[in-house]
C-alpha cells in the first residue's frame, strides 16, 4: 500500500510535470512568431504531444493502492 507520502510525492511529481508542459505553451505563445519554421516547428510539437510520463494511468500503483495512513 502506498503511503500518503508516497502519494504526495506522487502527486508532486505530476504537478511539477504540468506546470512544466504549460510553461512551454505560454512560451509558444508569447515566442512563437518569432521562431524560425524548423523551431516552430519542433516547439509546436512539443506543445501538441502529451509525453508518456505525463499521461496518467486510471490503473496507478500509488493512487490505487493510498492506504490514508
Amino acid at each position: 500500500m502506498a503511503s500518503t507520502v508516497e502519494v504526495q510525492n506522487h502527486i508532486e511529481e505530476l504537478k511539477t510535470s504540468v506546470n512544466s508542459a504549460l510553461q512551454t505553451v505560454y512560451d509558444f505563445k508569447k515566442f512563437g512568431d518569432k521562431l524560425t519554421a524548423a523551431n516552430k516547428a519542433a516547439e509546436l510539437a512539443k506543445v501538441t504531444t502529451v509525453p508518456t510520463q505525463r499521461q496518467h494511468a486510471s490503473d496507478c500503483s500509488i493512487c490505487t493502492t493510498w492506504d490514508g495512513s
